[in-house]
C-alpha cells in the first residue's frame, strides 16, 4: 500500500510539472498561434493585483478630491499649488519620459519595418576585440531596404519635435527669399535653420535635410561674391557627401562652377582618423548619418573636413556634435551616456542575454521592450570569444507582431579591421537574419525546445507511455514479486510442517528426580 501511495505522488507531481498555468505542453505545440503573453508564469495573477492597486489608489484620489472640496478657499489653493508641483514631478519621471517616447515613436513615419537592435558581448575582452564585426552587422541592418533601423532608434530619444518644425520653417522661409534674391536676409534663415539642427544633432538619423541646408549657404555667398565663405560650406558639404552633386535648377550655374571647383580641389584631399570612446563600451558610433563602428573604435580614413556624430546605445541618451578632423592626423571625442527611462528594462534583458541566449525569458523581454518603444521587430546579437580566439557570433530575429522568430548562429576567426564586411561567414550570418524573409518559427516552438532539452515532453515514447498507464496490479515486476513473497512462504510453511511432524513421532523426554 505504501509503494502504490508513493507511486501515486510521483504520477501527481509529473504532472503538475508539466502543465504551467494549466496549460498543457501539448495544447502548446498544437497552438502556434500562441500569444507570447501565454508564457508568462503567473502573469493574470499579477494583473489582478495591479488593478486592484490601481483601484485602491483611484478610491483613495477620489476621497481626497472630495476632502478637498469641503476645505476652505485658501487651504484650496495651497492644495493646487501642491498638485500643479505633483504633475511637474510626473512629467519628470521615467514613466512619463517612456510614454513620451512611445507616443513620439508610434508618430514616427518610417520607410520600413520599426526595428530595434541590441548588441550584447561576452566580456570587455571581446568589446575590444570584436566591436568591428558587430558594427559590420548594424551597417548591414541599416542598409536593409525593409527595415527602418537608423531612423527609428533616433526617433526614440527624439522627444518634442518642435525643433524641427522651427528648422523646416526658417529653411522654407529662406529658400523663397533665395528665389526673390533677399540673399543676405536668407542667409540669417539658413544660419537660423542650421544652429537649430546642430543644436538637436543627437536626435537626427538622417543627414540629408543638414546636408542641404549648408548647400544653400555655399550657393548664397556664392551669390553675394563671398568666395572664401562658399567655399568653405562647399567643402562641408563635400565632407559629409563625397560622391553627391545637388541636381536643383535653382542654383545657378555660377553657384554649380564654384561647386565643381571646391569638389574638384578636394579629390587630392588627404585623410585622417577618428578615435570615439565612450562611457558606455559597445555603443554604435554613426558619421554623418552612416554606421562608421562601435566604441572604442579609432576610424581610419575619414574625410578631412567638419563631420557630425552621433552615439547610441539602448538604455542611454543618443550624444552627438560635430568635429574637424585634419589631414593626417587623429581626432579624438569622448562621450558621456545618460540613463534614460528604458534603463532598467535594457538592463535585465542584457541580463538575460549574456546568461541565457536564446531562451524563452530572453525573447520575451527583447518582444516587451520593442513591443513598448512601438517596433515591429527586434535584433538580438551576442559575439563571444573561445580560448582559440575564435568568434561565436549567435543572432535573433523576432517578428513581434506574428510572435515568430528565427536564428542563426556562426563561429569563425576574427576578420581584421576594416576587413569584417568581406567575411564569408558573417556575410551568409548577417543574410540569414535580415535578407531572408523565411526560416521564422512560432515563439511557441521555442519553448518546446528548451522542453526537450530539459528531458521533459509531454508526449512520451509509446512504451514509456504505455508503461506510465498500466495500473499497479497490472506490472510484471509486482507479480514477481508477488510469486517470490508466496513460493518463500509456502518453503518455510512446509520446512516447520516438516519439522513438526518428526518431533511428534521421536517424542522429547524429561526425567524428574524426587529425593
Amino acid at each position: 500500500m505504501r509503494f502504490i501511495m508513493v507511486y501515486l505522488v510521483l504520477v501527481s507531481f509529473s504532472f503538475l510539472s508539466l502543465t504551467p498555468a494549466g496549460i498543457s505542453l501539448a495544447e502548446l505545440r498544437a497552438d502556434d498561434g500562441l500569444e507570447l503573453d501565454e508564457l508568462d508564469l503567473g502573469l493574470e495573477e499579477e494583473e489582478e493585483e495591479e488593478e486592484e492597486t490601481t483601484s485602491k489608489k483611484s478610491k483613495k484620489s477620489e476621497d481626497e478630491d472630495l476632502d478637498e472640496e469641503e476645505e476652505s478657499g485658501e487651504e484650496e489653493n495651497s492644495e493646487e499649488s501642491e498638485e500643479s508641483a505633483a504633475s511637474e514631478d510626473e512629467e519628470d519621471s521615467p514613466a512619463s519620459k517612456r510614454s513620451s517616447d512611445t507616443e513620439d515613436s508610434e508618430s514616427y513615419s518610417s520607410n520600413g519595418k520599426k526595428i530595434m537592435a541590441f548588441y550584447m558581448f561576452e566580456d570587455s575582452h571581446t568589446v575590444k576585440s570584436a566591436a568591428h564585426v558587430t558594427a559590420a552587422t548594424a551597417s548591414h541592418l541599416a542598409d536593409s531596404q525593409d527595415y527602418d533601423y537608423v531612423g527609428f532608434e533616433a526617433a526614440l530619444t527624439a522627444g518634442s519635435s518642435s525643433w524641427m518644425k522651427n528648422a523646416k520653417k526658417d529653411f522654407e522661409e529662406g529658400k523663397q527669399l533665395y528665389a526673390d534674391l533677399g540673399v543676405e536676409e536668407a542667409i540669417d534663415k539658413f544660419k537660423s535653420a542650421l544652429k537649430t539642427l546642430e543644436n538637436n544633432i543627437d536626435k537626427i538619423s538622417d543627414m540629408s535635410f543638414i546636408s542641404e541646408v549648408i548647400f544653400y549657404l555655399g550657393a548664397s555667398y556664392k551669390l553675394l561674391d563671398e568666395d572664401e565663405q562658399a567655399e568653405s560650406y562647399f567643402t562641408s558639404y563635400i565632407a559629409m557627401n563625397p560622391d553627391a552633386t545637388p541636381d536643383n535648377p535653382a542654383f545657378s550655374d555660377e553657384v554649380m562652377s564654384a561647386f565643381k571647383d571646391a569638389k574638384g580641389s578636394r579629390k587630392g584631399s588627404g585623410k585622417g582618423s577618428l578615435k570615439v570612446q565612450s562611457s558606455v563600451e559597445g555603443a554604435i558610433v554613426f558619421i554623418d548619418g552612416k554606421v562608421a563602428g562601435m566604441t572604442p573604435a579609432t576610424l581610419r580614413g575619414v574625410k578631412a573636413g567638419k563631420h557630425y556624430y552621433r552615439i547610441h546605445k539602448n538604455g542611454f541618451r543618443d550624444a552627438g556634435g560635430s568635429i574637424s578632423v585634419r589631414e593626417g592626423k587623429t581626432a579624438s571625442l569622448n562621450e558621456t551616456l545618460t540613463k534614460n527611462s528604458s534603463a532598467s528594462d535594457v538592463k535585465e534583458l542584457e541580463s538575460a542575454m549574456k546568461s541565457d541566449f536564446g531562451s524563452v525569458t530572453m525573447v520575451r523581454k527583447a518582444t516587451d521592450l520593442a513591443q513598448d518603444a512601438g517596433a515591429d521587430n527586434v535584433f538580438l546579437v551576442k559575439a563571444s570569444l573561445g580560448s582559440d580566439e575564435r568568434l561565436k557570433y549567435q543572432g535573433y530575429m523576432i517578428d513581434c507582431n506574428k510572435k515568430e522568430f528565427k536564428k542563426s548562429e556562426a563561429v569563425f576567426d576574427l576578420p581584421e579591421r576594416g576587413n569584417a564586411g568581406s567575411s564569408a561567414a558573417l556575410q551568409q550570418f548577417n543574410k540569414a537574419l535580415v535578407d531572408d524573409p523565411y526560416e521564422y518559427k512560432a515563439i511557441s516552438d521555442l519553448l518546446m525546445e528548451e522542453v526537450d532539452l530539459l528531458g521533459l515532453s509531454d508526449k512520451p515514447a509509446d512504451d514509456q507511455q504505455n508503461k506510465e498507464k498500466k495500473p499497479v496490479y497490472k506490472e510484471w515486476w509486482l507479480w514477481t514479486v508477488v510469486g517470490v513473497v508466496v513460493l518463500a512462504g509456502a518453503g518455510v510453511g512446509t520446512y516447520f510442517a516438516i519439522t513438526s511432524s518428526k518431533s511428534g513421532s521421536s517424542g522429547a523426554t524429561l526425567d524428574v528426580n524426587f529425593q
